[in-house]
């Protein structure tokens, strides 16, 4: 029998003026994004849905395990999820195994991160599609910290396009966070890659 610690339990709850994924828009308006998980020490497994403005779907939802612990001063995470469109059109691809990574080293102020999003097959008309980004995270004070990252999405079945972001979130305690950022991308003016600003508030419990 496995033996696992006791479960501990979170819940998150997000707003955004703008659905963000991967760089790009995921939303015309507001997202909601509602999270939860059971950590059993280092093992995780969670659930999510959330708000997507899709020709082939209203929403999106999932199901993860993964692990996060850390190792040699770096804080380390690994997950696979199962994305499901909500309510989809007829017809229309609606399953897709994603693989996620992350590393993060805190130096001081400052937190360098990299994070690999890998999937064979994607929702949608998208097929094989890889988003790999770097960022650099300083703590200007206990409640504030400023943030910026570059990425690059490949993607078979849709554009591939380099998006970056910059951003300031205020965080007074472990539970509620407010950020404001900007996203940009060289995909052009379509409404996915085009320039934006996003507020977005996040209480988790």
């Amino acid at each position: 029998m496995l033996d696992l610690p006791p479960p501990v339990p979170a819940i998150e709850f997000s707003l955004a003026t703008r659905g963000m994924s991967k760089g790009i828009a995921q939303t015309d308006g507001p997202q909601v994004l509602a999270r939860g998980e059971l950590a059993f020490g280092h093992l995780v497994v969670g659930a999510y849905a959330k708000n997507v403005t899709s020709t082939s779907a209203d929403g999106e939802g999932g199901l993860s395990i993964g692990w996060r612990g850390s190792a040699a001063g770096f804080d380390l995470a690994a997950s696979a999820a199962w994305k499901r469109a909500i309510d989809p059109v007829a017809g229309s691809d609606t399953d897709a195994l994603e693989i996620s990574s992350s590393i993060t080293r805190r130096v001081g102020r400052f937190a360098p991160k990299a994070s690999v999003v890998w999937s064979p097959d994607d929702v949608g008309a998208t097929g094989r599609t890889i988003f790999a980004e770097a960022g650099l995270g300083y703590r200007l004070t206990k409640y504030a910290l400023v943030s910026a990252a570059l990425g690059r999405r490949e993607r078979t079945g849709g554009a591939d396009y380099t998006a970056w972001n910059a951003g300031l979130a205020w965080n007074p305690d472990k539970h509620f966070t407010l950020d404001a950022r900007y996203y940009d991308t060289d995909g052009g003016a379509a409404q996915p890659y085009r320039a934006r600003m996003v507020l977005a508030a996040r209480l988790k419990l």
